[in-house]
Formats: C-alpha cells, sequence, structure tokens
C-alpha cells in the first residue's frame, strides 16, 4: 500500500458532510433558485447522492493509483503488472508419486491395479483425508512381492506432498495385497499451490537482473524460481567448485527436490547461463528432527487416539510450506502448535530437541520419530 500520506498529497480522501456544506454555501452565493436544503427534501436527497458518487469516485482512483505500481498492487492487479516485465503467475498443480503395493506371499497370483484405482491417506489432525488416483493401470505380477502404482493427487496443492507412510488405504479391498505405503522418495512431480502476490512481485521485480551482460546471483533465482514446484532457490555464485563454478540449490513444495524437479530446474537456468558457467543444480537436504514431549491432560480420551493428535499437530508444524522458517525449529513453536491445537492439554514439556535448532540456509528441518508421553492430572 502506498504510504497513506502520499497517497492524500496526491488524492486527499473526501469528507461527505464538508463536501454537502461547501456545496450548500456556493449555491446560495449563486443566488440558486431552490432554497430548501433541509434533509429529507427532494433537492437534498439529489445532492447527497451526487456527493456520495464524487467520493466513490475519489476512492477508486485512489485504489486504481495504488494498484498502478507493482511493489503495491494486490490479486489481479499484480498478474497485470508482472506482464509488463514478462512473468505470469505460477499455478497451480497436482502431486504425483509412487504408492508401493506389498505382499508376503510370493507365489500369489498376479494382481491388477485398474487406472482410476482410488488410495487414501491417513486421517490428518482434522479428521480429513487425501485421496489419491492411479494414473495408469498396473500389475502385480506372479512370483512378485511389490509393485509400484504411478498415483496423482485428487486436487492441486502441497497438502498432497504427504510424507512417508501416509498413504496406507484403498478405497476399495484389493485381494492379495497386505500393504499398501509410500516410501521415502515416493514425489515424482510435487504438487504446489498458486504461486500468492509476494512470490510473483519478487519474481517480477527481480526481472531487472535478466538485463545484466552476464547472468548473476538473482538472475539463476529467477530462472530457478518460474518452474513450478519450486519452493524457493538459493544460488552461490562464490565458485563453490573452483573457478566458473555456480551452484542452485533447489527447495521444492514437499522439502527435497525430486530428480524431475532438478531437471526442470537445469534446463531453465541452462537458457541464461553464460558459455564457460559451470552450473550445479541440487536439493537442499532434509533433516530429520526427533521431538519427545510431555503432555499434561485430564481428557479422557484413550492414550493411543492423544498421542495420535499431538503428532498429527507436530507433522502440520513441520509441513514444507510458504512463510515457515524452514532451517529454524524453536522450542516456543512446538509447545504453542500443541497448546493453540489440543485445547485439553494444561502443560507440554518438551525433551527433544534440549534447545531451539537452527541451521544452514539451505537445510530443510522436517519431523522425524515423535515420542509422545501423556501425564495424566
Amino acid at each position: 500500500m502506498i504510504d497513506k500520506a502520499i497517497l492524500d498529497e496526491v488524492l486527499p480522501e473526501l469528507d461527505l458532510e464538508e463536501l454537502k456544506d461547501e456545496q450548500i454555501a456556493e449555491l446560495k452565493d449563486e443566488g440558486f433558485v431552490v432554497t430548501n436544503f433541509h434533509s429529507g427534501g427532494v433537492f437534498y436527497t439529489l445532492l447527497m447522492v451526487c456527493l456520495r458518487i464524487r467520493i466513490e469516485i475519489r476512492q477508486l482512483a485512489r485504489n486504481v493509483l495504488n494498484n498502478m505500481f507493482l511493489t503495491h498492487a494486490t490479486g489481479a492487479w499484480v498478474d497485470l503488472k508482472a506482464a509488463d516485465y514478462s512473468k505470469k503467475r505460477k499455478k497451480a498443480q497436482k502431486t504425483q508419486g509412487l504408492v508401493t503395493l506389498s505382499r508376503t506371499d510370493a507365489e500369489g497370483e498376479a494382481v491388477k491395479i485398474e487406472k482410476g484405482h482410488v488410495f487414501k491417506s491417513s486421517l490428518d489432525i482434522n479428521g480429513e483425508e487425501l485421496r489419491f488416483f492411479a494414473v495408469e493401470a498396473a500389475t502385480l505380477k506372479k512370483g512378485a512381492r511389490t509393485v509400484d502404482v504411478l498415483v496423482e493427487a485428487e486436487k492441486e496443492g502441497t497438502r498432497y506432498n504427504v510424507p512417508e507412510g501416509q498413504i496406507t488405504r484403498s478405497l476399495t479391498y484389493i485381494s492379495g495385497v497386505d500393504t499398501i505405503t509410500n516410501g521415502e522418495d515416493w514425489i515424482v512431480r510435487e504438487g504446489s499451490d498458486t504461486e500468492d502476490d509476494e512470490s510473483l512481485k519478487t519474481r517480477s521485480l527481480r526481472s531487472w537482473s535478466e538485463l545484466a551482460a552476464r547472468p548473476i546471483e538473482d538472475t539463476f533465482v529467477n530462472a530457478a524460481e518460474s518452474v513450478p514446484g519450486v519452493l524457493f532457490a538459493q544460488a552461490d555464485c562464490d565458485h563453490p567448485r573452483g573457478q566458473g563454478t555456480i551452484d542452485v540449490i533447489v527447495t521444492g513444495t514437499a522439502g527435497e527436490a525430486s530428480e524431475g524437479l532438478l531437471e526442470a530446474v537445469r534446463e531453465a537456468v541452462d537458457k541464461i547461463a553464460g558459455p564457460y558457467d559451470n552450473i550445479s543444480v541440487k536439493s537442499s537436504v532434509t533433516i530429520d528432527q526427533d521431538i519427545a514431549v510431555t503432555v499434561t491432560t485430564n481428557d479422557v480420551t484413550e492414550d493411543e487416539e492423544i498421542k495420535a493428535r499431538v503428532t498429527a499437530i507436530l507433522a502440520e508444524l513441520l509441513a514444507v510450506r510458504k512463510g515457515r522458517k524452514l532451517y529454524e525449529l524453536n522450542l516456543s513453536d512446538i509447545n504453542h502448535a500443541i497448546r493453540s491445537n489440543y485445547s485439553a492439554s494444561s502443560n507440554v514439556a518438551i525433551t527433544t530437541p534440549e534447545a531451539d535448532v537452527k541451521l544452514e540456509k539451505d537445510k530443510v528441518i522436517t519431523l522425524g520419530a515423535v515420542t509422545v508421553t501423556i501425564r495424566r492430572e
């Protein structure tokens, strides 16, 4: 938003009562034929309508002026102004990945998984489940113990970039399959949300770096962040591997970037690389952080149910998303998350980690092993 003092200097706000008094005084001075300016009169009503229109036109003009500048624009105005910099808002995309079906009997008959078969995640903190559809048919062959099924999320968004071991159910029973799960590196293509205003404005303003005779740090960052599925990127142009080398470090919407996402970023940065640049595109590194807490409560719910709820709260706290400092974890954040989302807790004692965690900026803290001890009041 443009500073109010500047906006008032250019287009001052109008006050209805002051406008009315000024207009009536001017009409009287001019000897206007109508002399009844009292409230309720026909002319008074028409006058107030005209003055209200004038005020609203001034408010519209102030809004238009504010949105004429990219740094202050909001909503669809950002898209219009970003086009001046040859930039478009990144659209949301669906998560794609591999769900593994397993069985203990290697001599079992072949099992076919039809295209469109529905797999589901465990219930989250709000009791909701996420659904994934098989993109293509797959077969657990006779004599085989496992098969990977390519699935796609039901909807776009980062919330479908679930951690390992979350997709464990099928909408319909699959005879001959004992377990369903998603592995550690199950994501093939990261799901992403529609790019927010601030991210689009930052990329657009960073376009000035693209005018440099040779690409600089911001040029590489802008190229990488233009790829859907990239949460943010960093560029180390200080010859990290020797003279002429550049490292582009990518954080995906699911944390560590998949190979498919890294390949897309390589294509993007190769287009703007200099003839002698040696560029390495790599993923940021996820670091599992174990958390152990003791929750004091007078809740009559079973211990296992409370533990599951606290674990879901911590998973939400450490979900990879915009607005979170991915390389930091404060004890106060853990305490606040549990106390806010589990109102029956009267106290939360944190055993692990022992202190606030702060890593290098190319690291992403994700949830490791969770230990929840329940203490009854």
